[in-house]
């Protein structure tokens, strides 16, 4: 499957890097958390499930973590983890 970065007419939101960008931030809602666990809660998403019939991989969810990085919505904390740029 394709991913692009942006959703199209012909592209759903969680085909791209933006929709699935949007989860991992969704999953960083409660606490920092370690690329593993953000991968895992992606994967237990039932949006993500529905739409894409299946999963999204892990290299994926890294295309998304790196986009989101580089707009300035997520950082890595000391220990490693994952969180919100906002706090």
């Amino acid at each position: 499957m394709t991913f692009h970065l942006l959703p199209q007419k012909h592209v759903r939101p969680s085909e791209s890097l933006l929709g699935i960008g949007a989860v991992v931030l969704k999953s960083l809602n409660d606490r920092p958390k370690y690329l593993d666990e953000v991968w895992s809660d992606v994967q237990k998403t039932e949006a993500i499930k529905i739409r894409l019939h299946g999963s999204v991989s892990l290299d994926t969810i890294v295309l998304a973590i790196d986009f989101l990085y580089i707009v300035g919505a997520v950082k890595l904390n000391k220990r490693g983890q994952l969180e919100h740029a906002s706090n």
